[in-house]
């Protein structure tokens, strides 16, 4: 998955990346992962978005829960939405 990442003084960076994790400010994560399943050929590519990190595999019950997180999502406009990490308590 090429990825950009666009400074604050605006310049751009190309990256190959198998996945992207965002660190937000209060500590919690959101990960964007290249779609690793065949889909349907009626659904167009996209991206997996996890909340928290995607979980390792053969990852135990305690692991799973320290590492992910519930989606919260928020529609703002019809072309964006506001997703977030959200943590069951």
């Amino acid at each position: 998955m090429q990825v950009k990442l666009n400074n604050k003084d605006g310049t751009m960076h190309d990256v190959d990346v198998s996945s992207l994790i965002i660190t937000l400010g209060n500590g919690e994560t959101l990960e964007i992962a290249d779609e690793k399943t065949s889909r349907p050929a009626t659904i167009p590519e996209g991206v997996v978005v996890w909340g928290g990190k995607m979980p390792a595999e053969g990852a135990s019950l305690d692991e799973l829960k320290t590492s992910t997180r519930g989606l919260g999502m928020y529609p703002l406009a019809s072309n964006m939405l506001h997703i977030f990490p959200y943590a069951f308590s």
